[in-house]
């Protein structure tokens, strides 16, 4: 198992302070001593509208000489809108991620059934309008059609760019666990759909025995994963879990089986990745924080996943020779 960092966490809108351009970020990632970087595909990121052929090339030679790899190019995409003309909008803008992420030497894309976005204020984003919003509160009919005639056509361009797609099991529209990215999977029945995994939103995210359960049962089509949260030092300098999933009232204080969920991955000889994401609204003290305060969850997060993969793999090599 590998771990990266998603752009997203530095692009300038879960917290008080400018965007990291994405050839500061790659630099930024072999600094702080991630091994790969996951593209977010929204200005003033990744969007591929704006990366001529020149800056593609000139990011991914950059990227070699860091020796970190472009891991996945990562759209934020809503693929289950019942008006052609929006659901055609969204088809053309994965398709571009595709051909982006082949530019870059990425081997994927992570994208979303139903992304429900953020709204911006001020610059800072938001979850609490979009969330509680049924958008398309007309439409009387099942979405989920849209959505595997959008994958099908999609995984075709994939396959023929020699990228695959990793549909992340994110609710709450269509897709609401990893059992749900499943049957999508199998619907579609393409080689070059598989899955993203996060235990973090997983309604029982918890759970070690459910997280076990569902490396186990993606363990063939499993491809990504990412983690999320908020970390706080002990007073003997290592690093504890204070948040994480999705940010509702529960947020605060969930224990989310990482450590289950790293053990499984490593047992069952994962070799894609897990990555760090900072993608609710950074507070400190009441106020937005600055980027310093991104900087240090961040060093915290690679410090926590790190030291369960090692942990993992120690247990892994000792269950090796028994």
């Amino acid at each position: 198992m590998k771990i990266g960092l998603y752009s997203v966490t530095y692009r300038g809108v879960w917290y008080r302070g400018e965007a990291i351009d994405v050839f500061s970020l790659v630099r930024l990632a072999k600094e702080q001593g991630w091994e790969g970087v996951e593209l977010d595909t929204e200005r003033p990121h990744a969007a591929p509208m704006d990366l001529s052929a020149d800056d593609r090339k000139r990011l991914r030679d950059l990227a070699g000489e860091c020796g970190i790899e472009i891991c996945a190019v990562s759209p934020n995409c809503d693929l289950s809108s019942p008006v052609p003309g929006q659901r055609e909008a969204m088809i053309c803008y994965v398709r571009e991620c595709i051909k982006l992420a082949h530019d870059l030497g990425s081997p994927l894309c992570k994208i979303f059934a139903a992304w429900r976005g953020i709204t911006l204020h001020n610059g800072l984003g938001t979850y609490a309008e979009t969330h509680s919003y049924n958008q398309y509160g007309f439409w009387k009919g099942d979405r989920r059609g849209f959505v595997v005639d959008s994958l099908r056509e999609l995984s075709k361009v994939a396959a023929d760019h020699g990228v695959a797609l990793a549909m992340q099991n994110h609710g709450p529209d269509i897709v609401n666990d990893y059992r749900d990215v499943l049957a999508l999977i199998e619907e579609v029945g393409s080689p070059a759909f598989q899955a993203c995994m996060d235990i973090n939103i997983e309604p029982q995210s918890d759970s070690p025995e459910h997280a076990r359960v569902m490396a186990a049962a993606c363990r063939n089509v499993q491809r990504h994963s990412h983690m999320n949260g908020e970390f706080a030092r002990r007073a003997d300098g290592s690093v504890e879990l204070a948040a994480a999933g999705y940010f509702d009232k529960h947020f605060w204080g969930r224990q989310v089986a990482y450590p289950a969920y790293v053990d499984a991955l490593v047992e069952s000889g994962y070799q894609g990745y897990m990555n760090w994401e900072f993608c609710h609204p950074a507070m400190e003290n009441g106020q937005p924080a600055g980027i310093e305060y991104i900087h240090n969850q961040t060093r915290m997060a690679l410090e926590y996943v790190s030291a369960l993969r090692e942990a993992a793999e120690r247990k892994a090599v000792a269950a090796a020779h028994r």
